[in-house]
């Protein structure tokens, strides 16, 4: 589907943050969502100069991860939105944001960078709903202020960062809320757990789903966290 073709809002850019723009029709159960992507991605990713330079960091979050997919399903079917104040952090292109805010959610997203950012803002436009956008870094970002449902898809990859990411996360968190964590085990991620307990957060409910990724089958924990 072109930029602008979905008929549903304002005409979507041609080039966002310097990357041509494709709006893609996904439907997660049931609920049909136009998301902003990097038209032919591969082509903005120079794998000989990753193999040689390590310095360079291709654009992850233009990637719709398996995670996301995972957790914007869940959200749709089993997760009670309306109403409810909900942060999607490490947001990249915004599924699981979209998700939540046609669900009646109040969203606010952030993401490390500036460029999933603006693909979001223009999603939102196209599907006709608020999210409230921020760039930074959750562990050194000060929101003050906490949210009901707080969502972490496929965010658990560098394990150093795991003791500083799960107090960031467990203070955003309101006192009755949920931390919901989409997890792929893409690496050792007992640490995190372990750590999100000493902040005073424990593990209520568990559930999995297995999605296809490229060549291979996926299977994501889907874990609710909350005090007490």
């Amino acid at each position: 589907m072109s930029p602008g073709g979905t008929g549903a809002g304002p005409a979507v850019p041609a080039i966002i943050a310097g990357f041509p723009t494709l709006v893609e029709a996904f439907e997660v159960a049931g609920t049909p969502i136009a998301l902003v992507t990097v038209r032919d991605l591969e082509q903005h990713v120079d794998r000989e100069l990753l193999l040689h330079d390590e310095s360079t960091v291709p654009p992850y979050w233009a990637l719709v991860w398996g995670g996301a997919r995972a957790l914007a399903e869940h959200l749709v079917t089993r997760v009670e939105c309306k109403g409810r104040s909900v942060l999607d952090v490490g947001c990249g292109l915004g599924l699981v944001a979209l998700a939540a805010s046609l669900r009646g959610a109040l969203v606010t997203a952030i993401d490390r960078e500036l460029a999933p950012i603006e693909f979001l803002q223009a999603s939102a436009a196209i599907n006709r709903v608020e999210v409230e956008v921020l760039v930074g870094d959750v562990v050194t970002a000060s929101l003050e202020r906490t949210f009901d449902l707080v969502l972490a898809a496929d965010l658990l990859y560098e394990r150093a960062e795991f003791d500083h990411l799960a107090e960031a996360l467990s203070g955003l968190v309101a006192p009755d809320g949920t931390l919901w964590v989409a997890d792929p085990q893409r690496v050792d991620t007992a640490r995190f757990y372990a750590a999100l307990e000493r902040c005073g957060l424990s593990i209520r409910e568990v559930g999995a789903c297995e999605l296809r990724e490229e060549n291979g089958v996926l299977r994501v924990r889907l874990i609710a966290l909350g005090r007490g």
